[in-house]
């Protein structure tokens, strides 16, 4: 299971989000910084939406993954 977190950077005012384990809360990755908040949420819902039917890319190998 995983989850987002939303946060304002206090040292440059910026909106980011984290996708972390909801085990341990590790942070998995991060985002670019955003202006405002309603961005930074805007692009948590289109990976949520395209999450479930994202293909992976294997580079090593340049195939798509089975």
């Amino acid at each position: 299971m995983i989850y987002f977190y939303v946060h304002k950077s206090s040292v440059n005012g910026q909106w980011y989000f984290n996708i972390r384990s909801a085990g341990n809360h590790q942070v998995i990755a991060t985002s670019e910084g955003y202006h405002n908040k309603q961005d930074a949420l805007s692009t948590i819902n289109v990976i949520r939406k395209g999450a479930a039917t994202a293909r992976i890319y294997d580079a090593s190998t340049e195939q798509w993954a089975a």
